[in-house]
């Protein structure tokens, strides 16, 4: 699928400390869902987890996701946007999330949930598909 241009008011509520919710598909086509920490990168959705856990896992097998945002003040102004993963690294995979963490926890420098052996990713999300009302 072609990727899409996000929308003005989209892009206000993904740069808002509104939670997104992630959904992947498990090995059997199952669809999994998390609350997510979401920012973004000009048109496309960064968001961060650890190594091994299960969206971690069901990403590596299929790249197709759906995310779900609302505004935090006006919840019936919500978006759903499809996208694939283009990008998963763990190059700046701390930084990322001491990123998200400072925009989603009041006085934060850095993620304050690292453990020794943690090893961060970061997922880029080009979105494919948007619906929604503003």
């Amino acid at each position: 699928m072609t990727p899409v241009t996000l929308p003005d008011p989209l892009k206000a509520v993904l740069d808002s400390r509104a939670f997104a919710h992630l959904t992947t598909l498990d090995p059997d086509g199952a669809p999994q869902s998390s609350a997510m920490w979401i920012m973004r990168d000009g048109e496309r959705i960064v968001f961060n987890t650890a190594e091994g856990r299960r969206k971690w896992r069901n990403l590596k097998n299929d790249a197709r996701v759906s995310i779900s945002i609302s505004k935090q003040d006006e919840p019936y102004q919500n978006w759903s946007i499809q996208g694939k993963v283009v990008d998963m690294r763990t190059s700046d995979g701390v930084e990322v999330i001491d990123a998200l963490a400072r925009k989603y926890i009041d006085g934060a420098d850095k993620y304050p949930w690292l453990t020794p052996g943690m090893v961060r990713v970061t997922i880029v999300v080009e979105p494919t598909r948007v619906a929604g009302n503003s």
